[in-house]
């Protein structure tokens, strides 16, 4: 008989004693609804993120442009890596098993405004040092941006309740919407003629605020601004830290190319490298929901049997998206580089397409990782990760030195390709998984993807139709 996954995550759940919102989230939800709505929203930011870019761009030439990236620089940079994954660690909590105590939700929005409003006040407390004197001009605008930080990180932790709970309905809604906000606050300041970075800035952090607003709303019943349990903060911390080690060495792996190019290439070698990157990055969105989707599947299942289950399932599933859209990316890599970059790009096409493979080992091991944390083996994201970075650095640097971008980019190949390896291995090894279910390129897996894409296309169409 089946055994329930003991961890130490999972030892202390929700106490009895505490209430309970009153409609409980079903026991399970659609994975083909759920990969629908989570690509439909993946794909509005992308396209809305062109937009928003093409307009900044244009309005604000190069200089302000590079105002603009001066000014939300290190608040969009520490958001990845300062949330100490509270959000998953709220998803895993949201995913247990009975109703969502509504302790939950007062304790992880106190949590994220604490978290947020400490970093933003120590960040605007060393912004003078860190602006160099030609650009200390914008250290107001930068100081009032530091809003951004409590605002993302209450949404993200308040969100992580919905996947865990399979709302991906509200989860995708509040993925897109700060993009459609600033897109359209983008699109004012281009009506009044008075465009600046100040402005643009402004109306980022609008959007952010607003979209924290709508979501703190949205658990009215839930009472947010009540009193936080200390307990629960304590867990939610400590399994957000447990998450958060794995997150910040993948974070570095995923990094370190660029620093060491930067130390030892040309400049121009560091420009063709920058446009292979954005090239190889595009089929990222393909990935982020089976990541999203995968981790709440996994940590939703009470018996460690049907856990290993899941993560198998979506992660065949993330494969074939991965070598379906890594294909297409190289396919196009040529003509992309011509018509979007320019013939003087030329020497990019080998890095680009060393760069795609890596960025699809990449993607099907945040899938493989992601679901190992949910079901309660998260160290092993550590020790896969540092062996990708020292496989990158010991290849990486002799492979630049020698045959620069090509060198560098064949490096990172290899390190995403010992990172998956050691994953699956893993897998395969300790936790007893047939390497058979975690082979993707079968009918069953071609039956599962075609369904999903076709629930999504069916979506798009009924949302046509009713706009129309």
């Amino acid at each position: 008989m089946a055994t329930k996954m003991a961890t130490p995550d999972n030892t202390t759940l929700l106490a009895p004693e505490q209430p309970v919102i009153a409609e409980a989230a079903p026991k399970r939800f659609s994975n083909r609804r759920a990969y629908a709505q989570t690509f439909a929203a993946t794909a509005a930011i992308r396209c809305m993120g062109v937009v928003s870019g093409i307009l900044a761009a244009r309005l604000l030439g190069p200089a302000g442009r590079g105002e603009l990236a001066v000014i939300i620089f290190l608040p969009l940079l520490l958001v990845p890596i300062g949330e100490l994954e509270l959000p998953r660690s709220v998803a895993y909590e949201a995913s247990q098993p009975g109703e969502l105590p509504r302790k939950l939700i007062a304790t992880s929005f106190w949590l994220a405004v604490l978290l947020g409003s400490i970093q933003a006040l120590v960040l605007a407390a060393v912004l003078p040092l860190y602006l160099p004197p030609d650009k200390l001009h914008l250290l107001q605008a930068s100081r009032w941006f530091m809003l951004y930080l409590p605002a993302a990180y209450v949404t993200a932790t308040l969100m992580g309740s919905d996947q865990g709970r399979g709302r991906f309905g509200r989860f995708s809604f509040l993925m897109a919407l700060p993009g459609a906000l600033y897109t359209v606050a983008i699109v004012a300041v281009w009506g009044t003629g008075r465009s600046s970075p100040s402005l643009f800035a402004l109306g980022l952090l609008i959007s952010v605020l607003l979209t924290a607003a709508v979501r703190v709303g949205m658990d009215g019943q839930a009472n947010p601004f009540g009193r936080p349990d200390r307990e629960l903060a304590r867990r939610l911390l400590a399994r957000g830290v447990s998450f958060y080690l794995p997150a910040i060495a993948g974070f570095v792996l995923s990094r370190a190319d660029m620093f060491i190019l930067v130390r030892l290439a040309p400049t121009d070698a560091v420009g063709f490298y920058a446009v292979a990157q954005a090239i190889a990055l595009g089929q990222i969105g393909a990935v982020l929901p089976f990541v999203h989707v995968g981790f709440a599947a996994v940590a939703r299942e009470e018996e460690r049997e049907g856990a290993l289950a899941a993560l198998a399932h979506h992660f065949r599933l993330a494969q074939l998206a991965a070598v379906g859209m890594g294909l297409l990316a190289a396919t196009l890599t040529p003509w992309a580089i011509r018509v979007l970059f320019g013939t003087g790009f030329s020497a990019a096409v080998g890095a680009t397409y060393f760069l795609i493979g890596a960025t699809s080992f990449w993607g099907m091991g945040q899938v493989l990782e992601q679901g190992l944390r949910a079901a309660g083996h998260p160290r092993v994201g550590i020790v896969s990760n540092l062996a990708g970075l020292v496989v990158l650095v010991a290849l990486g640097i002799p492979g630049c030195l020698r045959f620069e971008i090509n060198g560098l980019a064949a490096a990172s190949l290899a390190a995403q390709f010992v990172n998956l390896s050691i994953l699956v291995g893993f897998c395969v090894a300790r936790l007893k998984m047939s390497a058979k279910s975690l082979w993707a390129f079968d009918a069953t897996a071609f039956k599962e993807i075609s369904a999903v894409a076709m629930s999504f296309i069916k979506r798009m169409f009924a949302n046509s139709d009713g706009a129309a």
